[in-house]
């Protein structure tokens, strides 16, 4: 296997590429059909099991395990991504036994790439760029977890609810699709329901919030609404009557970069759609819209 290319689909997949280097090596994917392949295949394996890389050891031992318990001799292939299999197929056996008989950490970061993960209970979660959910256990009768970023998840029922914990509060679900995002350090929290139900706990308080219903919690201050449109960062932002903080907070997410607005400011309302492969395009129509001059100085987005 050719390892330049390799570490190049390594680097893009765990989000270790500049953006120019990112939308060139798109490009080479749509001519070069070898490398497409590749690509495919270590996705597949990134997407299966949250990891691009094994230790050789680890994949032979895991290997070696799995023929072990085979009554009939096997063959011994010596393809190094049957063992891959093998031992992705060992992994999965091993997660449903930690599922059914107790507990499992749950930590994931997506870096710069979106990222989308089935939980062992059957729930999906879709993880924005630069976002991290993590939880010290996880399964039936404990389906806790953390989440700072934003994330859209689809729940499936059980007999106990799941609950998402954020800097502001926390979420009760009852079964159900919903898109959330949090800010620590802005203290800014939006929420908004597509299908069932949800409980927010603040203030020893439980908001429960309806279909078609967006909660915003900022400097404290909690306000439930009703949407139009629902907010989109999947392949670009768009956003409909969205505080200047959410709509900063996207622009942290794909571009890793801060913000250092005033608190009054960030409470002013825009409709806008935002590339998320350009930021300078996105600071440009964002100064269009709001009639403000926001600009880039080292990493951090100021008004001037």
């Amino acid at each position: 296997m050719n390892n330049t290319r390799e570490d190049i689909i390594l680097n893009y997949l765990i989000g270790n590429m500049s953006d120019e280097k990112a939308r060139a090596f798109e490009k080479e994917l749509e001519v070069d059909k070898e490398m497409n392949h590749l690509y495919e295949e270590y996705r597949e394996l990134y997407t299966l099991t949250g990891q691009v890389t094994y230790e050789t050891s680890e994949v032979d031992n895991s290997w070696n395990a799995f023929q072990n318990k085979i009554t009939q001799p096997q063959k011994a292939f010596r393809i190094s991504w049957i063992k891959v299999a093998a031992s992705i197929l060992l992994l999965a056996v091993l997660t449903f036994g930690m599922w059914f008989f107790g507990s499992t950490d749950i930590s994931l970061t997506s870096g710069k790439v979106v990222t989308q993960e089935v939980l062992t209970d059957g729930s999906t979660i879709i993880l924005n760029s630069n976002s991290h959910i993590f939880s010290e256990k996880f399964n039936k009768n404990h389906r806790e977890l953390s989440l700072d970023g934003e994330a859209k998840f689809k729940v499936t029922k059980g007999e106990n609810n799941f609950v998402v914990h954020t800097c502001n509060g926390d979420i009760e679900v009852y079964g159900t699709e919903f898109n959330v995002f949090t800010d620590s350090k802005s203290n800014f929290t939006l929420i908004e329901l597509y299908e069932g139900s949800i409980g927010f706990s603040f203030k020893d308080e439980v908001k429960i919030l309806k279909p078609g219903q967006r909660l915003i919690l900022s400097d404290d201050v909690l306000a439930i609404s009703s949407f139009k449109a629902p907010v989109v960062w999947l392949d670009m932002i768009s956003c409909q009557d969205a505080p200047l903080s959410y709509v900063l907070g996207q622009i942290k997410l794909s571009y890793n970069v801060q913000f250092n607005i005033s608190s009054r400011l960030l409470k002013e309302r825009y409709t806008l759609n935002l590339p998320k492969d350009d930021l300078a395009a996105c600071l440009s129509i964002l100064n269009q819209v709001s009639g403000k001059n926001f600009a880039l100085i080292g990493n951090t987005i100021v008004v001037k």
